[in-house]
């Protein structure tokens, strides 16, 4: 009875290694998934739930003009889907948007007049959601309430 002692001790570790890890990769998705506010005081699974049965989230959207650009840099707080993405959020603002769909999703073109390639062959259009680089297009990035885009044209 006593040689099964050590087992049991490491089948419960394991477990809860397993439960720590699981709580992890949630707590990160639902960074993205939930509602921001939400996500502290109820977990991220609660956030994400939340997000889904308001319906809406609240977002920032920013865009940074170059310099010379014909068009001024500007910012707007937009409504869209609580499963809504940046370029969602982008078209919600009203401004002039120009997309082409691609082998990797939805690619932005132009916002308000300023071009891709307009500032030589490497410019374009990038974004950020909350300050950090997205590794995927704007057109699968889902946003969440609070959360902050922001469009910069790289010279």
């Amino acid at each position: 009875m006593y040689q099964y002692a050590p087992i049991l001790k490491s089948k419960k570790l394991l477990g809860l290694a397993c439960a720590c890890a699981l709580a992890a990769v949630l707590a990160l998705t639902g960074c993205a998934a939930g509602d921001g506010a939400d996500a502290g005081a109820s977990g991220a699974a609660g956030g994400a739930s939340n997000a889904a049965t308001q319906g809406e989230a609240s977002v920032t959207v920013s865009v940074t003009m170059p310099e010379g650009a014909d068009a001024e840099s500007q910012s707007a707080e937009v409504s869209i889907p609580a499963d809504g993405t940046v370029y969602d959020a982008l078209v919600a603002t009203g401004w002039a948007v120009e997309a082409a769909d691609s082998d990797y999703g939805k690619y932005v073109t132009a916002i308000n007049g300023v071009a891709n390639g307009s500032q030589g062959d490497m410019s374009g259009w990038v974004f950020t959601v909350n300050g950090e680089e997205v590794m995927e297009g704007c057109g699968t990035c889902t946003l969440a309430a609070g959360d902050t885009v922001e469009w910069t044209f790289f010279v």
